[in-house]
């Protein structure tokens, strides 16, 4: 695994965020801070940019309740109406390592939002658009190279005309590992409640919902998979002893699907509303990672739920094995037991200064994990010795 994918991150202007610079980001990394520091308005900017790139600017900015509850009311009015994301990533295609970088510029999205994109690879300009105007391709792209675009004979630009202007142009490249990447970046805001109700026989079970609401539909689909439902229940039984089976049954008087439990010395099935909360959340937080897409983000809050220090100890272990360029899976916590798992390159410490949010790596402090081996990284988190603000 590369020690990182993401090259730079940029985020301007989104609720706590006036302009948020990260460098060298690995596939697995974990976002840590007091509450109200802005580790989930990070995970929403993200999500944001990822409804703009499926569904459109006005849908993005509706998901999220339009202009007012999504710009920076750090910023002078003049200076708020303009959203902007760059990411320089690295990426697998067909073996080879490709570079992308993407750069967005919203511009009056709090009335009628003009967009500014730019798609290179490596230094290659693939796509420009110009203030909502009609995208120009200007090279295609092709298992990892850029090839010139032929127009009318020969070889040029191309303008894209009729293109709709509230929708990202990278829906031209919908398919290229960069497209795939920023369609699928997934968040969860895990809701153990509903996670455990029995599902309609209308609930979606391609993707796990972000508050895991249509679990039993999902682990339907997967338990179709032998050696899927085989890692599963060893990873249950890992993290919540005592579990021998998992299943998923349609119920025959409303045919909703129900998650159904085994514990070991017991004869009997019991439905999900009998586990604790723990019990489900890590059930989906499973379903999650080893469901995650060939390219794409997924973005965890609070993993550490309901889970024992040592339970989590092997959850983080598990979404760190399963994490890889192209495929990352970033959390966000509060939690010393989270912390206490990582590697000082895996963490990123959060504060707000002045209303504002701030991020910066473990590593920035010069210290390695030899250093922090007596302390321990949770220790040094909690007293602040990394410089990163108390996480309270």
């Amino acid at each position: 695994m590369a020690s990182y994918f993401i090259h730079h991150l940029k985020i301007t202007n989104f609720k706590s965020i006036d302009s948020l610079v990260l460098e060298n980001v690995q596939p697995f990394s974990v976002f840590a801070g007091a509450n109200g520091c802005g580790k989930s308005n990070f995970f929403d900017a993200l999500n944001f940019v990822s409804l703009f790139v499926r569904n459109g600017i006005h849908d993005a900015l509706r998901k999220y309740g339009g202009y007012e509850h999504v710009h920076s009311q750090k910023r002078r009015k003049s200076k708020a109406r303009c959203f902007d994301f760059e990411i320089d990533i690295s990426l697998k295609d067909q073996g080879n390592t490709v570079r992308f970088k993407y750069v967005l510029s919203i511009d009056g999205f709090d009335k009628n939002p003009s967009i500014t994109e730019d798609l290179y690879l490596d230094s290659t300009p693939l796509l420009r658009r110009m203030r909502s105007d009609f995208p120009v391709l200007i090279q295609d792209y092709k298992n990892g190279k850029a090839e010139l675009i032929a127009v009318e004979g020969s070889y040029g630009a191309l303008e894209v005309k009729g293109f709709p202007v509230d929708y990202s142009a990278l829906l031209l490249f919908s398919e290229t590992p960069i497209g795939g990447f920023l369609k699928n970046i997934r968040l969860y805001r895990i809701d153990p409640i509903s996670s455990k109700e029995p599902n309609s026989s209308d609930q979606d079970p391609t993707i796990l919902n972000s508050k895991g609401d249509n679990l039993a539909s999902v682990l339907g689909r997967l338990e179709r998979d032998e050696k899927f439902r085989g890692v599963i229940l060893e990873w249950m039984e890992t993290i919540i002893p005592g579990i021998e089976s998992i299943n998923t049954e349609r119920q025959k008087l409303d045919s909703k699907t129900a998650i159904l439990f085994k514990e070991l010395g017991t004869r009997r099935l019991f439905p999900a509303n009998m586990v604790s909360d723990g019990t489900i959340y890590a059930l989906c937080l499973l379903v999650a990672v080893l469901d995650s897409p060939e390219y794409g983000l997924t973005l965890v809050e609070e993993p550490e739920r309901g889970l024992h220090p040592k339970a989590i100890n092997e959850l983080v272990g598990l979404i760190r094995e399963y994490s890889r360029p192209g495929s990352a899976i970033w959390m966000s916590t509060h939690s010393e037991a989270v912390v206490r798992a990582l590697q000082l390159k895996e963490l990123w410490l959060v504060d707000k200064q002045e209303g504002k949010t701030r991020m910066r790596n473990a590593v920035e402090q010069g210290l390695t994990d030899e250093d922090l081996a007596p302390l321990g990284l949770d220790k040094a988190w909690l007293s602040n010795l990394l410089d990163g603000g108390l996480p309270w």
